[in-house]
């Protein structure tokens, strides 16, 4: 018998927590296809490596050159991302500041190279490879939706490769660009120092790949022992320049148009046009200023003949400002929910 009472209602989830959880188990669209897209750009370009090497194709500059330029735009809209990962708008003042310190960070990682280009060298080399590294893990945590925790052995096991096998490998291609570069550095970094690098490396990649593969993460694990191979076996001016470009470069800039709120409603719609060319409408003049400066230095009077040295130096430099805003980026990203419809 009953008491006369109406029974309670039902619970239920705000729709919001209940999109939240649904988006957690799926991953994200956009990241997802551009990962798959940067894992068949290179993982054709490592089918072709033997025609590659029988065309003695692959080991001109240009290919290194070509892909820093073409991947350069993925750096260019840095000063915008704080705004758009914050709560509130940010003046004008703080986005020049930000310019600015952008700017004297670039500068001094310009100075150090004139003042100790082997230690800066080695540095930028170090940097590369956690930068690279804790790229490619944030974007495998902003992809299945998950808060961005980089561990150290997938680190070098995605940051190593692009850095570690080259210096290993094609010594007789790596070693005199360092000397031009910096005279020094290969000097220090001995056949010891190289070897144990190269261990290392090795271990995180077969570390990560196994671990990855008994999670039940198949194209995870395929990841770092492509990136193994292709260094290992394609000359390091193509290999370097394609990773950039359409890997390294590629990733970012899908995780940027996520990061920017006015996308929300065409990457919900499965619109990835207009957030495209949104972005090479922010990204076009800081580009601009980029490739103008680099040529007014490498055009400077009184420079060496070969203008690559100084090239590698000047978009090192950008790499210490860009690295810092991105790891600065990676603390503040909220896990990401499915676009609404």
């Amino acid at each position: 018998m009953g008491d006369g009472r109406a029974p309670a209602p039902t619970r239920r989830p705000p729709p919001d927590a209940t999109d939240a959880a649904e988006g957690r188990r799926r991953p994200d669209r956009l990241l997802r296809r551009a990962g798959t897209a940067s894992q068949l750009a290179l993982g054709g370009l490592l089918a072709s490596s033997p025609l590659i090497d029988a065309a003695g194709l692959g080991s001109s500059p240009a290919f290194l050159l070509g892909g820093l330029l073409l991947g350069l735009p993925h750096g260019a809209v840095d000063h915008l991302v704080p705004a758009w990962l914050s709560a509130r708008a940010r003046p004008l003042s703080a986005r020049v500041a930000l310019l600015a310190a952008y700017t004297a960070v670039a500068g001094a990682g310009l100075a150090a190279f004139r003042a100790a280009p082997d230690l800066a060298l080695v540095g930028f080399l170090t940097v590369s490879v956690v930068h690279f590294g804790t790229a490619d893990e944030a974007f495998h945590a902003e992809r299945d939706r998950r808060p961005i925790r980089p561990r150290v052995a997938a680190v070098l096991a995605y940051g190593g490769p692009p850095v570690v096998i080259p210096l290993v490998l094609w010594r007789d291609q790596v070693d005199p660009l360092l000397a031009a570069v910096a005279p020094e550095a290969p000097a220090l970094l001995t056949v010891e120092v190289r070897a144990l690098a190269l261990a290392t490396v090795l271990c995180a990649v077969a570390a990560t790949a196994l671990r990855d593969a008994c999670a039940g993460r198949a194209r995870d694990a395929v990841q770092p022992v492509l990136l193994a191979a292709l260094f290992s076996t394609v000359p390091p001016s193509l290999a370097i320049g394609a990773y950039f470009a359409a890997w390294h470069s590629c990733r970012h800039v899908a995780r940027l148009l996520r990061h920017d709120p006015r996308n929300a409603a065409d990457l919900g719609a499965g619109r990835v046009g207009p957030p495209l060319r949104r972005f090479a409408r922010q990204a076009a003049a800081p580009t601009v200023v980029a490739v103008t400066a680099l040529l007014a230095l490498v055009s400077w009077p009184g420079q060496r003949a070969d203008p690559l040295p100084a090239a590698v130096a000047v978009l090192a430099a950008l790499t210490l400002p860009h690295a810092a805003l991105v790891a600065w980026t990676d603390r503040r990203v909220p896990v990401l929910r499915r676009p609404t419809r």
